[in-house]
């Protein structure tokens, strides 16, 4: 079994209420061994998942089809040696002025546009802000 990572972005209504989504794909994530973190900013979703790879490929074809996502696109899919968001059955970062600063370092223009983002570009900025939140929900 492939360890893997994946990397998406979607974008989503103002009005989703992370609450519940956020409770629900946690348990799972648990129950199917997926770690990673989800950013929300600028009406966008970057999601990093984690796992095995039948599980995450799984995973991403149920948020495409979710109707909450729309025009989901993928960023990067790749094999792990480690997972880098181990602790977190999904980490939950929402815009804000900690992570301001992260994303303009990360974005090739003052609006965050994560469609923009090279895989890399893209990991590396959810592994600097996964560091620079301290309690992340």
């Amino acid at each position: 079994m492939f360890l893997v990572s994946l990397i998406y972005t979607s974008e989503m209504n103002v009005s989703t209420d992370f609450t519940d989504i956020l409770a629900v794909s946690r348990a799972r994530n648990e129950r199917e061994g997926i770690t990673g973190i989800l950013l929300f900013c600028n009406n966008n979703v970057v999601q990093c998942l984690e796992g095995s790879r039948e599980v995450v490929n799984k995973t991403y074809a149920r948020i495409v089809r979710d109707t909450r996502h729309q025009n989901p696109l993928l960023i990067d899919y790749r094999t792990l040696s480690t997972r880098l968001f181990s602790t977190w059955s999904m980490g939950y970062m929402p815009e804000s002025s900690v992570t301001q600063p992260t994303l303009l370092k990360y974005s090739v223009s003052r609006n965050f546009e994560p469609r923009l983002l090279s895989g890399e570009s893209c990991l590396r900025m959810l592994a600097e802000l996964s560091q620079k939140v301290h309690t992340v929900q």
